[in-house]
C-alpha cells in the first residue's frame, strides 16, 4: 500500500478516520458576501446566526490538496490506506476534539477568513495564524479571547474588523432589537465620532436642552464605560457606543467619562431627544445648510431645504458637513444626487474578490449650477465623505476646512457560538476617481472659509 501513495498522502490518510476523507474545505462551508444595491448602513445591523462548522483538524490548504489528489487517484486508494493503517498499527480513532476555547478561536478565523476585504491579510502569513492560535492551550475563555483580539485581529491592522466580548455583544443586540420589539427607544442628545489619537469614542456635540446638556456633558469627552462595559481602545466604534446609549424611554444608562484627563460618573435619564439632521438658513444672497446626519429622511430634508432657497434667489450655497460622523450609506448618495447632473459617479462598493458595484446619478438633480461649498473637518467621516468625494471629484463642489476623518469602509457583525461576536469589514469605498479614502480622508482645496459665498457664513 505504501508503495502505492505518495509519502505526504499517506501520512495524511493514515491519521484520519475513514469518515475524514475529503474534507469540506473552509471557503464552501461559509460562502462569500455578495454587495447588492440594497442600502447598506455602517452600523451593526446584521446580527445574524450562521451555522458555524466545526473546525477541520488539517490547515485548510492541506485539505484542498488532499482533496484535489483523492479525486485524481480514485476510489481505490481508501481501500489501500485502510490496509496500511492496520499493517502499521495507526489508530484509526478520530484525532482529539478541539476544546472549548480552541473551537471558539478556530471559528473566529474561518469568519474572518470568509468575508475579509484584504485578501492579502495585511501581509500576514494567515494560515499560520490559525495553526498557532487553534492548537495553542488555553486556560481560560477570556485567554483565548484575548488571542483573537491580539494575535488574529490586531495584526490585520484595521481598527473596525474586532472582537466583542459576550458581554457587550449582548448589550449591543439588546439595544438593536429593543425597537423593533415595540419599545420607544430614546437617547441622551449628543453626537458622536472615534477620537483617532486616543482610540476611543468621543463627544462632538451635545444636543441644546437634551439629557446630556443637563447633565454637564461636555464636547470632546471620551467614553470609558457604558452600562458597565468598558471600552477598550482601538476596539470600539461610535455605532457601538450610540446603540448601547439607546434604551427604553425613561430608563437610566450609567457611564463614564473622561473630560480633559479626569473621569466623571454619571447617569442619565433616557429621553425622546428632537434633533434635526438638516437645519438652513439663508444669509444675503448665499445658503447654508447644516447637515448633522444621515438618516432615511436626510436627503429629502435636504431637497426641501434647496427648493426653500432657491424661491429666495440664493446665488451661492454652504454645505456644512463638520462633525457629521456619517450613518445611513444610501442618504450620503441620494443627497450628493441633489447637486449632479445625470450619470455621474457617485461612489463604488468593492468587496473582497474585487467585484464593484457603482452608483450613479440617474437624472439630473434640482441645483447643478450654484456655486457650491463643502465645510468638513476631520470628524467629517463615512457617508459624509461619500457626498463629499462625489462633489469634489465630479468638480461640483469646492471642499474647505480640515482634511476629512477617512472611513471608507462596511462592517458586518456575527456572532460566535460562545456569545461573543466578531466585525469584520466586508467592502471598501472608492470615490469617483477610485480613491481609497479609508485611513487618509479627503484633501480639502482650501483651508481659508472666508473663501467660500460672498456672505458669511453665521455658523462658523
Amino acid at each position: 500500500a505504501g508503495a502505492l501513495l505518495p509519502s505526504t498522502v499517506l501520512v495524511i490518510l493514515l491519521v484520519l478516520p475513514v469518515n475524514a476523507f475529503l474534507p469540506t474545505p473552509v471557503a464552501s462551508r461559509f460562502p462569500s458576501t455578495s454587495l447588492s444595491r440594497a442600502p447598506m448602513d455602517t452600523t451593526p445591523a446584521s446580527l445574524r446566526k450562521p451555522r458555524l462548522p466545526r473546525a477541520s483538524p488539517l490547515p485548510c490548504l492541506a485539505a484542498s490538496a488532499l482533496d484535489s489528489w483523492m479525486q485524481r487517484a480514485g476510489r481505490s486508494v481508501i481501500p489501500a490506506a485502510l490496509g496500511a493503517a492496520i499493517a502499521f498499527g495507526v489508530p484509526l480513532s478520530a484525532p482529539a476534539e478541539l476544546t472549548a476555547q480552541q473551537q471558539t478561536v478556530a471559528d473566529a478565523w474561518t469568519v474572518v477568513d470568509s468575508v475579509y476585504v484584504d485578501r492579502t491579510f495585511n501581509n500576514q502569513n494567515w494560515f499560520e495564524i490559525r495553526q498557532n492560535l487553534v492548537k495553542r492551550k488555553y486556560a481560560s475563555v477570556d485567554e483565548a479571547h484575548k488571542a483573537i483580539s491580539e494575535e488574529m485581529l490586531k495584526p490585520l491592522g484595521d481598527v473596525y474588523t474586532r472582537f466583542i466580548d459576550p458581554q457587550k455583544y449582548d448589550t449591543l443586540k439588546k439595544s438593536i432589537t429593543q425597537g423593533g420589539n415595540g419599545q420607544e427607544v430614546s437617547g441622551i442628545g449628543v453626537t458622536l465620532a472615534l477620537d483617532k489619537q486616543s482610540q476611543l469614542v468621543k463627544i462632538v456635540d451635545v444636543a441644546e436642552g437634551g439629557p446630556a446638556e443637563k447633565a454637564g456633558l461636555k464636547r470632546g469627552s471620551l467614553f470609558k464605560e457604558v452600562s458597565s462595559v468598558k471600552m477598550v481602545p482601538g476596539q470600539v466604534t461610535a455605532e457601538e457606543i450610540a446603540a448601547l446609549v439607546r434604551g427604553p424611554t425613561g430608563s437610566a444608562v450609567s457611564m463614564i467619562l473622561s473630560e480633559k484627563g479626569e473621569e466623571k460618573e454619571v447617569t442619565i435619564q433616557r429621553q425622546k431627544v428632537n434633533i434635526k439632521p438638516v437645519t438652513g438658513g439663508v444669509s444675503g444672497s448665499s445658503g447654508w445648510i447644516k447637515i448633522k446626519q444621515f438618516d432615511t429622511k436626510t436627503a429629502e430634508l435636504v431637497q426641501a431645504e434647496v427648493d426653500k432657497q432657491a424661491e429666495g434667489g440664493v446665488k451661492c450655497r454652504v454645505v456644512d458637513l463638520r462633525d457629521n460622523a456619517g450613518g445611513y450609506f444610501k442618504a450620503g448618495v441620494d443627497a450628493a444626487s441633489i447637486f449632479l447632473e445625470a450619470g455621474k459617479q457617485e461612489v463604488s462598493v468593492v468587496n473582497k474578490a474585487g467585484a464593484s458595484d457603482s452608483f450613479k446619478t440617474e437624472k439630473d438633480g434640482s441645483d447643478t449650477k450654484t456655486p457650491l461649498f463643502l465645510l468638513v473637518n476631520g470628524n467629517t467621516a463615512s457617508a459624509s465623505e461619500i457626498m463629499t468625494g462625489a462633489l469634489k471629484d465630479n468638480k461640483r463642489a469646492t471642499v474647505v476646512g480640515e482634511r476629512t476623518f477617512g472611513k471608507g469602509v462596511v462592517q458586518t457583525v456575527t456572532p460566535l457560538p460562545d456569545g461573543s461576536g466578531i466585525a469584520v469589514t466586508i467592502a471598501k469605498y472608492l470615490t469617483p476617481d477610485k480613491v481609497d479614502i479609508n485611513k487618509k480622508g479627503i484633501d480639502v482645496d482650501s483651508a481659508d472659509t472666508a473663501s467660500m459665498c460672498p456672505d458669511p457664513y453665521p455658523n462658523l
